[in-house]
This record gives structure tokens, sequence and C-alpha cells, in this order.
């Protein structure tokens, strides 16, 4: 397989992680996140709070984090993968009600990818408003 054609296949499997992270996100599918997600993963948020996996999906699991609707600018991703790390950028309004605070958030986010056992997982994510 030519170096362009492996990046390729690898870009779409990390497309496939970044749908299945959102939609698993807006069905509350925890158990899916904690799948996807690194044991290590944290996530920055617009306040630069930086959350542990597990602290974030118990948000996720108790209601307190409710995302209702991901809509992603699919022009603005953007895949770069470096051996078994990636990084995808991207940005989108996410329509989510965080801390009983319901609005629609326009995020743009950082996630980074790293290959465990042979899978990609999302290491990290950071977002910030624009």
């Amino acid at each position: 397989m030519s170096s362009s054609m492996e990046h390729a296949d690898q870009s779409s499997e990390i497309t496939e992680v970044l749908n299945a992270y959102h939609n698993a996100m807006i069905e509350a599918r925890t158990s899916d996140l904690d799948r996807l997600l690194h044991p290590e993963f944290s996530l920055v948020h617009i306040t630069g709070y930086i959350q542990p996996k597990h602290e974030w999906l118990d948000l996720v699991w108790s209601g307190d984090f409710n995302y209702h609707r991901i809509e992603l600018e699919q022009r603005s991703i953007g895949v770069g993968v470096i051996g078994k790390s990636s990084t995808v950028q991207g940005r989108g309004i996410f329509n989510a009600s965080i801390n009983g605070k319901t609005a629609p958030w326009r995020l743009q986010f950082t996630l980074e990818l790293t290959q465990h056992k042979g899978v990609w997982m999302i290491a990290s994510a950071r977002y910030i408003t624009f």
C-alpha cells in the first residue's frame, strides 16, 4: 500500500472515530465514549478547566452535560497523521445543556488521537469559542 493510500485509510478511520465520538455524546452513550477515549483522556473546556475522563463521563451520564445536536462545518475538518498520532481540528455548533444552561455553543476543537493497542483513541480534546 502506498504512503498516500495508507494516510487516506488512516484519515478515514480517524473520521469514523470523530463521528462515533460526537454521536455517543448526543446519545449519552458513556460506554461507547469510554471505549473511544484513551484511559488518560482529558478535555479542556472553553473556561480552560482540564477535566479528566471519568469526571466528564460522569457529567454526561448524569445529564449535567446534555448534548442535543452537533453540527460540524465539514469544510473546517482537518486530519493530520504522523505515525501513530493524529490531530483533528474543526468547528461547529454544539447545541447542549451544560449545568442547566442551554445554548448553541459555537466551538472550535482540537482532538489528539493515538493508536492504543492498534486502535485509534482520542487522547485529549480542547474546545474554544469562535
